[in-house]
């Protein structure tokens, strides 16, 4: 959740948004991860920690990069590692700068609902450990809550309330019992206004907004009204593979494997003059697709198709190895 880990619009004094090169660092970092360009967000993020060593700031915004790192390369024991160190000393940062006093109040209680927050999101999506998520989400609801007492028109931090609400008024039934015992209850029609209210009001949150409201209309099955939110991600941050990757959850929930791969196959038409890389990381989503329609000989012509393309890229590499050693099982 970039947008609401990264909201630096604050009511009074000592808020870092207010500080023009500390702007100019967050927006940097904040498009160049959503773009996937993220050792271009990590220098930003560096030169946050250095100017401003005894805030979260550049300490979550070092956690963000490796949430996406991970997205785009699940399993990776090296980026799990790196995410957990950059969180706990995000987290640290922000709970000493609270008991400091030397910056707004409203700001570091929404740093700290981020930090746990990220933790809750990486929990569920890289290790699907539903209770860990939901504790860890239970205290960032609480800090959100806080913040949002202090000032309710601080819009970013309705991206945090809308999707407690959301997601824990639609937790999977092996959850819910937990969830009630520990004092969980969300509404997801209150969720989806927070997170609608997000993007139009949103500061910084806009884009993080509208990807939590994708999941959430995603999780509900709401296919026709949650593509187009998916599409307006693509065209505003080409470079992103990881978008790759939900187009294809898009069409494989719904069985719809062949119709997403003339999906990339357009997809490889439009990109392979701007983008090469992205023109092979389209072919790549298309042979998945493939694959999962068991058109095996097919999705071996795509593959060669793909590796005729002159990019070098490590993670493309080893994807396309997966997937023919995939392509080629009896």
């Amino acid at each position: 959740m970039l947008g609401f880990f990264l909201t630096l619009l604050l009511a009074g004094s000592n808020a870092l948004y207010d500080d023009p090169a500390a702007d100019r660092l967050i927006r940097t970092a904040e498009e160049s991860t959503y773009m996937l360009h993220l050792d271009d967000a990590r220098v930003a993020a560096r030169e946050l920690q250095q100017r401003y060593p005894d805030h979260p700031a550049g300490f979550l915004i070092m956690a963000e990069t490796y949430w996406w790192e991970a997205q785009a390369d699940p399993h990776n024991l090296k980026t799990e590692s790196a995410y957990y160190k950059a969180q706990e000393l995000a987290q640290d940062k922000a709970e000493s700068a609270l008991r400091a006093r030397t910056y707004s109040k409203v700001e570091i209680l929404a740093y700290l609902a981020s930090a746990h927050g990220s933790y809750a999101r990486f929990e569920v999506t890289q290790k699907s450990s539903y209770y860990r998520a939901l504790r860890a989400g239970l205290r960032a609801h609480r800090y959100a809550e806080e913040a949002y007492a202090l000032d309710q028109n601080y819009y970013d931090i309705y991206v945090g309330l809308g999707a407690f609400n959301y997601f824990a008024g639609t937790l999977p039934s092996m959850i819910k019992p937990f969830a009630w015992l520990l004092g969980a209850h969300g509404d997801k029609d209150t969720g989806v206004k927070q997170l609608q209210t997000a993007i139009e009001k949103g500061r910084y949150s806009r884009t993080e907004a509208s990807i939590v409201y994708y999941s959430a209309l995603l999780s509900n099955k709401e296919y026709a009204a949650s593509f187009p939110i998916l599409e307006k991600l693509l065209a505003d941050y080409p470079d992103n593979l990881v978008l790759y990757e939900w187009v294809t959850e898009w069409y494989r929930e719904q069985r719809k494997n062949l119709d997403g791969a003339e999906y990339f196959e357009r997809m490889y038409q439009q990109q392979v003059s701007r983008s090469p890389k992205m023109a092979g990381y389209a072919l790549l989503e298309k042979v998945d697709l493939q694959l999962a329609q068991n058109r095996k000989n097919e999705a071996l012509q795509t593959l060669q198709r793909l590796k005729g393309i002159p990019i070098s890229d490590p993670l493309l590499a080893k994807k396309v190895q997966a997937l023919e050693i995939e392509s080629r099982k009896p």
